[in-house]
């Protein structure tokens, strides 16, 4: 890997009532609820401590909402883009699991055979972690050996960490990235990415 940061920060956004009652969201734009907000702000106490230097989101509000209360606790500036965004779920975008179930039969069987399939119609976990991937070889050209945070979505911050790493796209649903302000962190020592948390949320703890 040739221009890289020193450390990648990535963070899933904090909670919002379609989290709650489990629908899926996919590119639709919904807002956190305030213990999202809440969520935010412990991660942000967390966070103080390790001198990062720049700060990117994905433009959808769950996502920059989360960000900017980290931009602020953190000082720094925020910068968004479209790239960051979550899988395009197409008609699937605000169904619970069960009523994908019941009106996607076909592509979940599709799914459960290993075929990348457009989830309702919209993208692929291909197109979605090569949209990744592109967005993080600019983010590596403008911040080589520094250490980077970037906020967005379960299914992008899946698709990233399985393109740094090496693995196959079928791996990316054995990875866990779910929790709401999930922290995971990639180190890049000579080039080499090393997956060093993955997922966590301590901060949220009592």
């Amino acid at each position: 890997m040739a221009a890289c940061p020193k450390r990648l920060l990535l963070v899933r956004h904090g909670e919002t009532e379609w989290n709650r009652e489990q629908r899926a969201q996919g590119q639709t734009d919904v807002p956190l609820n305030d213990n999202g907000r809440r969520q935010a702000q412990a991660l942000a106490g967390r966070l103080r401590n390790h001198n990062i230097e720049a700060l990117h989101s994905s433009d959808l509000a769950r996502a920059s909402e989360t960000a900017a209360i980290l931009a602020t606790a953190l000082g720094l500036p925020l910068r968004l883009s479209a790239a960051w965004r979550e899988i395009d779920l197409g008609e699937w975008a605000g169904l619970s699991h069960s009523e994908i179930e019941t009106r996607f039969p076909e592509e979940l069987a599709a799914l459960d055979r290993g075929e990348d399939v457009a989830r309702g119609g919209g993208e692929t976990l291909g197109a979605l972690r090569a949209r990744a991937a592109a967005e993080f070889q600019r983010l590596a050209q403008i911040h080589q050996g520094r250490t980077v945070l970037v906020v967005s979505h379960g299914g992008t911050l899946k698709a990233l960490i399985c393109h740094l790493i090496g693995l196959d796209l079928g791996y990316q649903r054995r990875l866990s990235a779910g929790g709401n302000t999930g922290l995971s962190i990639v180190e890049f020592s000579s080039g080499q990415p090393k997956l060093t948390l993955l997922n966590d949320t301590s901060h949220l703890e009592p």
